[in-house]
């Protein structure tokens, strides 16, 4: 059976599995000390265990990684920053799902809390809204909104960040163990930290989804949220207002849209 071509920018098939595997694999022919940190939590038990479980949602992100990684190819690098280098690594370990698993582990305290978080990652790169005030704030990423929204969403990073978030979410489902010493509140018990990063996951999806398919997400939201005004860009207080304004049963109908448009816009 001859092998199936890309049809960027949703499928990269075996050429984009290639194309991330020979990044990833220059990246750890290198012996970085990032990669023996990382390499050390890939040792442990608790990380076996997040990774048997999360299989599909590794490969999600590998999946991603690869339709991004032919899209730099194809783009020629034309652009300022990679995904990879927008994050500070021109190595490539964020092309791999089981590296980036690898990271949240430190994040979290090996899933014993939540860990800081960005309700809406698409303004890290672009710096038009808030949601990723906190990140600013901390003052180690160094490319904040440096990146034009038409990059963000030709070269479909939304991909490998909804990859990422469906990756930690599921980790922590599986291995979330908070400490009786956790000092934040939304995070005394296992239950507090999977809800906290399933509503993560809703609102960084919702975002990405209002920068790059703006027409459709005001449609949906004008159906859902009537008395709502069109958005403009992305803001994080936007989310959040939305979110608490909508009944329970109204949120389950706006995740699964999001769920829904991710699916076909992005892979």
């Amino acid at each position: 059976m001859d092998e199936q071509p890309p049809i960027l920018p949703y499928f990269g098939g075996a050429p984009g599995e290639s194309c991330r595997v020979a990044v990833v694999t220059a990246w750890k022919e290198k012996n970085t000390t990032i990669q023996a940190a990382l390499d050390a939590v890939m040792s442990t038990d608790l990380f076996k265990t997040a990774q048997s479980h999360c299989q599909a949602e590794i490969e999600m992100y590998n999946r991603a990684s690869g339709v991004v990684c032919l899209l730099d190819k194809e783009s020629g690098y034309d652009y300022e920053f990679t995904y990879n280098s927008f994050w500070g690594s021109d190595d490539g370990y964020y092309f791999d799902g089981d590296y980036d698993l690898a990271t949240m582990f430190p994040q979290t305290a090996n899933f014993t809390k939540i860990g800081d978080f960005a309700p809406c990652l698409a303004d890290c790169y672009t710096g038009l809204g808030n949601g990723c005030d906190l990140y600013k704030s901390q003052g180690w990423m160094t490319n904040y909104g440096k990146v034009p929204t038409s990059e963000y969403c030709d070269m479909h990073w939304a991909a490998i960040d909804n990859g990422y978030n469906a990756i930690k979410l599921c980790a922590a489902q599986a291995v979330a163990n908070p400490s009786i010493d956790n000092t934040q509140e939304e995070g005394k018990i296992k239950e507090d930290i999977v809800s906290a990063f399933q509503i993560v996951q809703a609102t960084e999806g919702e975002c990405a989804y209002k920068y790059c398919n703006k027409p459709v997400a005001d449609a949906i939201e004008s159906t859902i949220c009537p008395n709502a005004s069109p958005t403009s860009g992305s803001s994080s207080n936007n989310v959040r207002l939305f979110y608490s304004g909508v009944s329970p049963m109204g949120l389950g109908v706006v995740m699964t849209w999001l769920l829904a448009a991710r699916n076909i816009f992005y892979f």
